[in-house]
């Protein structure tokens, strides 16, 4: 591999972990609204883009999933 190919597949995967980490963020913006169901698509998006969620958001999914479901036992 050679030196500018190096430098453009680190510029690939530095400008794709901003990607991630910005969309876990826009999930835990989601969460803080209260907006537990845009919450768990953002999470389910880094899982569609083949990443396995950090451990602290598969804790927060679990939990929004929670308070999505007691949500609905509440209203339904």
């Amino acid at each position: 591999m050679s030196g500018d190919e190096s430098e453009r597949v680190a510029e690939f995967e530095a400008q794709h972990a901003a990607i991630i980490a910005r969309t876990l963020a826009w999930a835990d913006e989601s969460a803080a609204r209260g907006e537990y169901v845009e919450a768990v698509h953002w999470v389910e998006t880094v899982r569609d883009m083949g990443h396995d969620l950090p451990s602290e958001y598969e804790a927060k999914r679990d939990m929004w999933l929670s308070a999505i479901e007691s949500d609905r036992r509440s209203h339904g």
